[in-house]
């Protein structure tokens, strides 16, 4: 019974090549135990919910403690862009006053549009290349910009030219390497922490869980409130 234990144990933390374990994010950081407390059931609750049922949580898959700064940070006069869709999308829309979301996969674009339909204040747009990924971003200045799509170094090049005063720039899984899909990931993270330094800015690191994601990532958050969880 107990070497049984063990292996569930085992399994329930087990790492891959990129971590070493399922509370480690990428570059080897912990959760901390408040937030592996408060936010590992939810990961666990959704995950299994989604796999039982399909049903997916209509939020940002973020940090938990990540989105609790958004919620809120955001106000029915925030003009958020989104580099990758999805229920996010819904819950931007709900909690700001517009809401540009930009989606580089044809299926997926096609099955969150029928769910955003009937939102007003979202302007969502298709691009599969990098150039027209960016050049859809409509040239103008955002409270909050979300990196959570393709081409993610380029993406924070564009967000660190565009965020207004006082805004907040959010790159999701800021411990990742460089694949063709995301881009450079670590060269937007450098970018963005130097961005923050010479502007005076907070940087705010979330190694935390995020809904139907039952291993730690990092949300790098610049800019915005630097107090708080």
């Amino acid at each position: 019974m107990q070497a049984d234990s063990v292996s569930i144990w085992r399994k329930l933390v087990a790492g891959s090549h990129a971590r070493r374990t399922r509370l480690h994010d990428e570059l080897g950081e912990t959760v901390s135990l408040s937030r592996l407390l408060r936010n590992a059931p939810q990961a666990v609750w959704t995950s299994a919910r989604a796999g039982l049922t399909g049903q997916r949580p209509n939020r940002p898959w973020i940090s938990y403690d990540g989105q609790a700064v958004l919620a809120g940070f955001l106000t029915p006069q925030s003009k958020v862009l989104e580099f990758g869709s999805g229920m996010s999308t819904l819950w931007y829309a709900r909690h700001a006053g517009q809401v540009v979301s930009i989606e580089s996969d044809h299926a997926w674009f096609g099955m969150i549009g029928d769910r955003i339909s009937q939102q007003p204040n979202v302007d969502y747009r298709f691009a599969d290349t990098l150039e027209g990924y960016i050049a859809a971003a409509p040239e103008q200045l955002y409270d909050l910009i979300m990196i959570d799509g393709r081409w993610r170094d380029s993406c924070a090049d564009f967000a660190m030219r565009h965020l207004a005063p006082g805004g907040v720039i959010y790159l999701d899984n800021a411990d990742k390497s460089d694949n063709p899909y995301n881009g450079s990931v670590p060269r937007a993270r450098a970018d963005l922490q130097a961005f923050a330094r010479d502007n005076g800015l907070p940087i705010r690191r979330f190694t935390d869980f995020a809904p139907c994601q039952m291993t730690a990532n990092l949300g790098l958050m610049i800019g915005g409130p630097a107090a708080g969880i």
